[in-house]
């Protein structure tokens, strides 16, 4: 876990003196987690868990609001901080949350369907994550504001210049089929969307994240019992109710935790033929193991296989891919000051 950020602050205490709180950011495998700790009536200090999540947006949106609520309640950061300080941030932060919002409660459900559906399919064709390509709030706000150009989809947040050269054409080939009833530029959402009820949506928000950690730990017991067991993805699906891709995303993060996952590579990877495992394996000595497409390249060609077949390759690279890495991670171990790019030894299944 990496602290990112401390500080701590005070608070007037007419009996005490003072009461010193501290608020922290800290970040691990591309998770943020926010953390309050205040002593309380007995001075024992107690944690609050403000955000925990992978959005940086949601995670700078959380900290700023309720660094807010503090500071109403009396308490005073020890050093001041730049984030507090930069009201131009902080307003294009209430501008972003106000799009959003809107997005939300505006949505163009058969447009974000289609944009969903693309949004899939592309991460299949390039071995990602879909919510690298898009989140549902970017793609809910895209269906409602529908941008035409390039442009304009620029001003969803989000949607930089390299993300628009990349995906603008195939979204607005989407988005020019369907009616629009705003403008652009996007400044009268600033106006029309109250901040009262912005900020409502927010702490509903909020309340909804504290309790998916819950669901979340919970999923992630009954995930690692079930592999334990021998169970396939197949099985793990319903039981999850979790689709396969986030099923795989799950995966990577726990095998990152160090959980044991090589029950469930070993039985999904059990009907690949070997021949083609192997030849995946040494792809990934040559190719390296960071993008998926350059081995599957190297396994077959992309314009014979269908998406369905396209998704069952991508799934079992990511899983070689988990028992690749450890290996590797095995031999630096093992051969201590060892040349980069000596030869990992055989895999096992």
């Amino acid at each position: 876990m990496n602290l990112v950020f401390l500080n701590s602050f005070e608070k007037a205490d007419g009996q005490e003196g003072a009461v010193t709180a501290q608020v922290s950011i800290a970040e691990e495998f591309g998770e943020w987690r926010v953390w309050w700790h205040q002593p309380d009536g007995e001075g024992r200090s107690v944690q609050e868990s403000w955000y925990a999540g992978s959005a940086w947006n949601d995670m700078i949106a959380e900290f700023r609001g309720r660094v807010a609520e503090k500071r109403l309640a009396g308490f005073r950061p020890v050093v001041d901080f730049a984030g507090e300080r930069d009201s131009a941030g902080a307003g294009r932060s209430i501008l972003v949350r106000k799009l959003e919002y809107y997005g939300e409660h505006h949505t163009d459900e058969a447009l974000y369907e289609a944009l969903r559906k693309w949004r899939n399919g592309q991460a299949a064709r390039e071995g990602k994550s879909p919510f690298i390509i898009a989140s549902n709030r970017m793609l809910k706000m895209i269906s409602a504001f529908v941008p035409q150009t390039e442009e304009e989809l620029r001003h969803i947040p989000g949607f930089g210049e390299q993300k628009a050269a990349s995906y603008g054409a195939a979204i607005l080939a989407l988005t020019g089929e369907a009616n629009r009833n705003v403008s652009f530029p996007l400044d009268w959402v600033a106006e029309e969307v109250d901040t009262a009820h912005v900020e409502q949506w927010m702490r509903e928000r909020r309340e909804q994240r504290l309790q998916g950690e819950t669901a979340k730990q919970e999923l992630k017991r009954k995930l690692l019992e079930a592999i334990a067991e021998g169970r396939t993805l197949a099985e793990l699906e319903p039981e999850s109710g979790l689709g396969r891709r986030e099923l795989l995303t799950w995966l990577e993060e726990l095998d990152k935790e160090g959980c044991e996952l090589e029950p469930l590579i070993a039985a999904e990877l059990a009907s690949v033929p070997d021949e083609i495992v192997d030849k995946a394996w040494n792809a990934f000595g040559t190719a390296g193991d960071r993008f998926l497409r350059p081995v599957l390249r190297k396994l077959y060609d992309e314009k014979k296989l269908d998406e369905e077949a396209l998704g069952r390759a991508y799934e079992w690279l990511r899983l070689l891919r988990i028992r690749y890495r450890k290996a590797k991670a095995a031999a630096a171990e093992t051969v201590a000051g060892a040349n980069e790019g000596e030869p990992l030894p055989e895999q096992s299944a």
